[in-house]
């Protein structure tokens, strides 16, 4: 499977389960606000009235974050404090290059991390339980492979959406993000070698692009990118995985395959 490792010889021998990974944030679930609404949130706290909004926080935060320096692994980063500490730096700069002072600046780094993960700034989108949920019935192993923080698997239980998945892996966790080969390695490893294996994102390079160089296949969802297969919406995505999955097992059982 391009890159990544064989399965070993026990699992050769038997039937593989088949598998989806899933992107989440911008597939499954999405944020209201992101990154630099985040600091508009923090400052709101810190310093109510202020003058900034997103777009003030937005050149400051086109670099600095894990995912920003894919091919570098950070294992160093797995301790969830460490990982956000290592993100201060990054928030609080965004900050001061757009005129926020010091101390202020200082005091909304530090509430940052309690204002992204409120459950309540999260939602699920509508379509994905039923496409999660139709996989499930149909025997799909699921997976989440997320350039997240480290509390992403609080989210998906927040959400609701933990008991449809067999792996939740967060990039903050296993020091690799999309779409370097080892984070799909991982995703595939902890799925137990599946095929077929598939990946759904939003992402046309760290989500498909990535797991193609990886021999896994994709859809890209809620955009559309030239040379991607691309769905709508995820129950377009669930239907076109499937039909190809239905084609490649009627190919398996055709009289005219050698065995």
């Amino acid at each position: 499977m391009g890159d990544l490792d064989e399965p070993p010889a026990s699992l050769r021998d038997s039937t593989l389960p088949k598998a989806v990974i899933w992107d989440f944030d911008e597939t499954l679930a999405r944020r209201s606000g992101r990154w630099s609404d985040t600091l508009v949130e923090a400052l709101n706290e810190e310093a109510p009235g202020h003058p900034w909004t997103a777009s003030s926080f937005m050149p400051g935060l086109s670099h600095g974050f894990p995912w920003h320096d894919w091919e570098r692994s950070h294992p160093e980063l797995a301790d969830p404090d460490r990982w956000w500490n290592n993100l201060r730096p990054v928030l609080r700069g965004a900050m001061e290059e757009a005129g926020v002072g010091e101390r202020v600046a200082e005091r909304a780094s530090a509430r940052f991390r309690s204002e992204y993960v409120r459950l309540d700034r999260w939602a699920t989108y509508p379509d994905a339980e039923p496409a999660l949920d139709r996989l499930r019935r149909s025997g799909w192993r699921q997976a989440i492979l997320s350039n997240h923080c480290p509390e992403l698997p609080d989210l998906v239980r927040g959400l609701g959406l933990w008991d449809y998945f067999d792996v939740v892996l967060t990039s903050a966790e296993i020091g690799f993000e999309k779409p370097h080969p080892e984070a799909f390695a991982r995703a595939v490893r902890d799925l137990g070698h599946p095929d077929p294996v598939w990946m759904i994102g939003d992402s046309p390079q760290a989500d498909i692009a990535g797991a193609a160089r990886c021999g896994i296949r994709g859809v890209l969802v809620r955009r559309s990118a030239p040379g991607f297969a691309c769905a709508p919406d995820l129950s377009a995505a669930v239907e076109m995985i499937e039909q190809e999955a239905e084609g490649q097992l009627d190919d398996l059982d055709s009289p005219s395959r050698t065995r």
